[in-house]
């Protein structure tokens, strides 16, 4: 399998690339130059793991684009977060990046993230995500269904837009406070349980969010209504 490594920091860089080579992966190393841009456009890594502060010719946010705004894209992206702050982290991931981790970190949970990435079903980025007759618009950080407008505060808005871009999968809480609050080690707090009660509240389908009980949340895909399946396919053509 090809990994891309696209890191600011050389020692970071060194160190991820002898950990993954003995692994057994195949590994290449670019920097914010992003001179491995067409070997990208082809398509030829599983998995880019980059540096979610790059500044310069290429910003991370200017890769993200890049890579997640190809409809035929199959990457995953990795972000490393060594200097940045759990904004950046929420950043990183609204725009694209499909997982994040906070530098230093154990080299096995890297090797997990990055199995658990390749496990995901590849889907079609698009600004607008839909989830039976719920609408995600990801630029406006709205939600709505055919009918009217869902009222969500900024973390119930986070909290839905995550589970939807892993939906299928159980996501643990510990996952979703690092992702969405960034309270990697603080595991007690009801937060996620209240945050969820008040998103059932509002979605049309309190079973839209499932519970797996003893591991966490779950978002399952299921078909629109004819109706609105009729005015998606009219968006994408």
């Amino acid at each position: 399998m090809n990994i891309l490594i696209i890191e600011k920091s050389k020692t970071i860089s060194h160190i991820l690339k002898h950990s993954l080579l003995a692994y057994g992966y195949n590994i290449t190393q670019d920097s914010a130059d992003f001179a491995s841009v067409n070997l990208v456009n082809r398509g030829l890594f599983e998995i880019i793991i980059i540096d979610t502060n790059l500044v310069g010719k290429y910003s991370t946010l200017d890769i993200l684009k890049k890579v997640k705004g190809k409809k035929d894209s199959k990457s995953k992206i990795l972000g490393i977060c060594s200097i940045g702050t759990w904004k950046d982290k929420v950043s990183f991931l609204n725009n694209g990046g499909d997982d994040v981790l906070s530098y230093p970190f154990p080299m096995q949970e890297l090797i997990a993230r990055i199995q658990s990435l390749l496990r995901r079903p590849l889907s079609y980025v698009d600004s607008k995500m839909y989830i039976g007759d719920v609408l995600l618009d990801t630029n406006n950080k709205t939600v709505s269904t055919k009918n009217s407008d869902i009222d969500l505060r900024k973390k119930e808005y986070q909290l839905l837009e995550y589970l939807v871009r892993n939906k299928n999968r159980t996501i643990s809480r510990c996952e979703l406070l690092d992702h969405v609050w960034d309270y990697r080690s603080y595991t007690g707090s009801n937060t996620i349980d209240v945050h969820i009660k008040r998103l059932r509240d509002k979605l049309p389908r309190k079973s839209l969010i499932e519970t797996v009980h003893g591991q966490g949340y779950r978002i399952k895909d299921f078909k629109a209504s004819s109706a609105l399946l009729d005015e998606q396919n009219q968006d994408h053509q």
